[in-house]
């Protein structure tokens, strides 16, 4: 069954919580001098840190859902908004982009992720091995909590296209986030039944 969306805006992380975050998870990389971003959202299309190199990649046992509540950043509370999340699913596999920092990046320079990816507590920040053009890398992603307020698993397409089109937040419509992300992947030459099922139902008028 459905969890239903947050009656009020999520709390965001206070910034000691934030920067403690930030912190412990560089602290873990496992190599600081060497540092991938796995994107599977909109961080495909509109990354928030410098890149030296962009390759498309695979994590398995990981799946990709529009199954996050978004009351802020591309919804209300009023009309909630469906983000991107990543959910752990033996035997799947969830295709993205590997990114690769600069071997300059620094603690500081990844604050502007952590702002937009831990305002709050729904996801948590994980090294993972993704597979990149035949070979195993470390690279650091961003994945759900299901015990958070804002987890929105177990909804239907039609449902959540119908959470989607009526959805609007500070960064613009929820439903051009969702378009532009499957955009992006097709621009790879990666295809995501689900997501494109969720595409059509956005730009199929109702019958």
């Amino acid at each position: 069954m459905a969890r239903p969306p947050p009656s009020g805006l999520v709390p965001p992380l206070d910034e000691d919580a934030r920067r403690i975050s930030l912190s412990e998870t560089y602290a873990a990389a496992p190599d600081p001098r060497r540092l991938n971003v796995f994107a599977y959202g909109s961080l495909i299309w509109s990354p928030c840190f410098n890149v030296v190199d962009r390759r498309a990649a695979v994590l398995r046992d990981f799946r990709r859902d529009c199954s996050i509540w978004s009351v802020l950043a591309r919804g209300t509370p009023d009309r909630p908004g469906l983000g991107f999340a990543l959910e752990a699913s033996a035997g799947a596999a969830c295709h993205g982009v590997l990114y690769r920092l600069p071997d300059t990046t620094t603690q500081a320079d990844l604050v502007p992720l952590w702002e937009r990816e831990m305002w709050t507590d729904a996801y948590s920040p994980q090294w993972v091995e993704v597979s990149a053009e035949g070979a195993e890398e470390p690279a650091l992603t961003f994945v759900l909590r299901p015990d958070h307020p804002q987890y929105a698993g177990g909804l239907s397409i039609a449902e959540k296209a119908g959470y989607i089109e009526r959805a609007h937040g500070k960064y613009g419509p929820c439903r051009d986030m969702v378009l532009q992300t499957a955009a992006a992947l097709r621009d790879l030459g990666i295809s995501d039944p689900d997501l494109e099922a969720l595409a059509a139902a956005l730009t199929t008028p109702p019958g």
